[in-house]
């Protein structure tokens, strides 16, 4: 079952997120060419994507009703 607090697009940033850094180490290690730069982007890219996406949806869905926050 999934977790109240967890977002849909969550899983996918996070995978995301670690492309950027291996590719981050890759890149620091001297190997640093135009496909990585691009790839690197698009996965940045789909960070910033997945985030809005979460925050949309997070938006439409109905208030869960219970106990006020303290």
């Amino acid at each position: 079952m999934r977790k109240a607090s967890e977002t849909k697009w969550f899983r996918l940033r996070v995978a995301c997120a670690l492309g950027v850094l291996i590719l981050l180490a890759f890149e620091l290690s001297g190997h640093r060419n135009w496909f990585v730069v691009l790839l690197q982007s698009l996965l940045i890219v789909g960070i910033i994507v997945t985030s809005a996406l979460d925050l949309w949806d997070l938006r439409r869905r109905p208030a869960v009703p219970g106990p006020p926050s303290a």
